[in-house]
């Protein structure tokens, strides 16, 4: 089933807890530390916990490219959706520097 805004929100913010909490107790030498895995069509991978973390943020920036082309495929303007726009707006004095 599709969750309602309220339900996902409330899970993603979990999940962005998570990596929060994660990432402020891994040590240096846990971001090195290997990991196995099989990929889901089978074959197997192995990649840091530095790599995994790196790969689910570049991977997330497809998924929203990829949201952004099916908006546009039905004639939506998607909404700005930057990193850039992101500080300026969080931190408004930014602008006004360089």
């Amino acid at each position: 089933d599709t969750p309602q805004p309220l339900e996902l929100r409330v899970a993603l913010a979990e999940v962005d807890r998570w990596y929060l909490d994660y990432l402020e107790t891994v040590s240096e030498q846990g971001l090195a530390d290997l990991v196995a895995f099989t990929f889901t069509d089978g074959d197997k991978g192995c990649m840091t916990r530095q790599e995994m973390l790196t790969h689910v943020v570049l991977h997330g920036g497809y998924h929203r490219g990829e949201i952004g082309r099916m908006l546009a495929a039905v004639a939506v303007s998607a909404p700005w959706d930057t990193y850039a726009v992101h500080l300026h707006r969080s931190e408004p004095a930014r602008r006004l520097q360089g």
